[in-house]
């Protein structure tokens, strides 16, 4: 371990105080140390240069110099000979290449040497916190394994879970869900609805239940206590005396890109499942599926960019019939319904699909789906969810935005 020493007086008392000590040595005994092969002052030079660096060093030549003035004036001798003489100034010359290397190496060495203590002390908090995290998280996992086991559900049927939650699209990582919670929490009335970008509304995915209890569209406002709770702390939310009265019994968040993206809702469920054991195996799945759902998009998209019209998020023909093909299996198992609109593309001038796109978004909900036909020159829209009585007013908003803003109907 390197000898640091931090207190700058205590180095320059130190340097003065062993000069002092030599020179009164030289001078009571008369000893003409400036003059001896093994000069002790040589020594003084190179013992503070490597012990304290390249400034000391300086201050130890500056102060050997003094001495060797002092020495040669209370000796007689003459002082301009010190800076002219071969002999002197060799000497001094040599003395203050002594120092300066010796303070550079012993600099170096110094700021090397503090930055590898303090690589090594940021190593040892970090090991610190990794050990502290580790243990924190084997007793986690302990607890959780204990609960677990306490509970009715086994290993295999967690095990069960993720394999059916193991799909290639959100779709049918949200089917399986549905069906999985149901069981799990023999649970009636049960949704995962889809949170607008304004989180103002929830719009549904996928329906297990009555469409009275658990309707299409679900409006949010700042009154609503239970969701504004359910968003607040990203957790799974139970109904209150002090909640709305149509708030349901149970809400859980599924996150993906950090925010609440979508809601699972259950209305009606067996209430002896909710204990505590039973609601921590509630927030597994949900975070299971939230990170099945969040995978499943990912590789969706990987396997869309092909279906999709180049720069753009349209479908084309093929693809988009095949999302239809998806609701029409929602529609039939869940009871959700969906509506298709078609509008002529031709008969809109000026305007490409890009640019069609760019402005029918801002009159589309986020789950909405576009196609086109390039064929045909048709462009369709996919609208989960919605009735044919409100695909009709959408149909006319979306010709309506083409024509206003867009391009010039041909009539």
């Amino acid at each position: 371990m390197i000898y640091t020493q931090k207190n700058v007086w205590r180095k320059v008392v130190e340097l003065l105080v062993v000069v002092l000590v030599l020179g009164i040595i030289d001078q009571v005994f008369q000893l003409g140390m400036l003059g001896w092969t093994l000069n002790p002052f040589l020594f003084v030079i190179l013992f503070f240069s490597l012990r304290y660096g390249i400034n000391i060093a300086i201050l130890s030549f500056f102060t050997t110099l003094v001495y060797h003035v002092i020495a040669t004036f209370t000796a007689g001798d003459d002082l301009f000979l010190l800076f002219y003489d071969t002999g002197d100034y060799l000497y001094l010359l040599f003395s203050l290449l002594l120092a300066v290397i010796c303070g550079l190496y012993s600099s170096s060495y110094r700021e090397r040497y503090e930055s590898l203590t303090y690589t090594q002390d940021e190593l040892k908090d970090d090991n610190k916190e990794l050990t502290k995290t580790i243990k924190e998280l084997e007793d986690s996992q302990r607890v959780m394994q204990e609960k677990v086991l306490d509970s009715e559900h086994t290993l295999a049927q967690i095990y069960q879970v993720g394999i059916k939650l193991d799909q290639p699209t959100p779709e049918l990582v949200r089917n399986e869900a549905i069906a999985i919670i149901a069981d799990l929490f023999k649970a009636n009335d049960i949704a995962i609805y889809h949170v607008d970008s304004s989180k103002r509304s929830l719009r549904l995915r996928v329906r297990q239940g009555s469409s009275q209890t658990l309707p299409q569209t679900v409006f949010l406002s700042e009154e609503s206590s239970f969701y504004q709770r359910l968003f607040t702390e990203k957790a799974i939310t139970l109904r209150n005396v002090k909640d709305e009265k149509n708030a349901p019994v149970i809400a859980g968040p599924i996150v993906y890109n950090e925010e609440i993206q979508e809601v699972l809702i259950i209305d009606q469920l067996d209430f002896s499942r909710l204990t505590t054991h039973e609601i921590q195996i509630m927030s597994f799945v949900l975070d299971w599926i939230s990170n099945r759902i969040e995978k499943a998009r990912e590789w969706q998209a990987k396997d869309e960019e092909k279906q999709m019209l180049s720069g753009t998020n349209i479908y084309y023909k093929d693809a988009f019939d095949a999302h239809v093909a998806q609701q029409d299996v929602r529609k039939e198992e869940y009871g959700v319904p969906y509506s298709t609109v078609v509008i002529q593309f031709d008969r809109f001038e000026g305007m490409s699909v890009a640019e069609a796109e760019v402005i029918l978004r801002t009159y589309l909900r986020e789950i909405d789906i576009i196609g086109f036909d390039s064929r045909q020159s048709n462009l369709y829209f996919l609208l989960p969810g919605t009735d044919a009585e409100n695909a009709q007013v959408v149909e006319k908003r979306i010709k309506k935005a083409l024509k206003e803003k867009g391009g010039t109907h041909a009539g």
